[in-house]
């Protein structure tokens, strides 16, 4: 039925005893269906992760990798300048400007990117440490 049938407009917005209960009766039906169909273990790891701190974890972890890669490209870009600008300004009377400042640029970030490489695979894998985890045996040593 549609409101203009049963008369509610004329109540100009007020729901009567009936009508509010009934409106309950369905909201609590549909947040019942929504608690059900939201999948549990989502719902335990957002609310694990603000209590361990792990979110915190990630964002230090991506500033590490992110200022890792910032500053191989800065130091190789400063150098190249350096070297173009006062080390050799000119080289058998040719300018060099560009030249060691792109070269530096490249390596920097070179070196940027493999430091972020490596730091994310001891992220993954833990940092080596001999002390821990079953020893290797060596070819003197007697295996029976």
């Amino acid at each position: 039925m549609s409101p203009a049938e049963k008369g509610s407009d004329r109540n100009e917005g007020h729901l009567s005893p009936e009508e509010r209960a009934e409106f309950k009766r369905r909201s609590a039906e549909i947040g019942r269906k929504l608690n059900a169909a939201r999948p549990q273990s989502g719902a335990s790891k957002r609310g694990q992760g603000s209590k361990d701190g792990s979110s915190n974890e990630l964002v230090g972890r991506a500033l590490r990798l992110s200022t890792e890669l910032i500053g191989g490209i800065v130091v190789g870009t400063g150098l190249g300048w350096w070297f173009d600008t006062y080390l050799m300004p000119t080289v058998f009377g040719v300018k060099t400007w560009p030249l060691m400042f792109i070269v530096f640029f490249l390596l920097g970030s070179a070196a940027g990117m493999l430091n972020v490489v490596r730091s994310g695979m001891k992220m993954k894998t833990g940092p080596s440490d001999p002390s821990k985890g079953p020893a290797v045996p060596d070819d003197e040593d007697d295996v029976k």
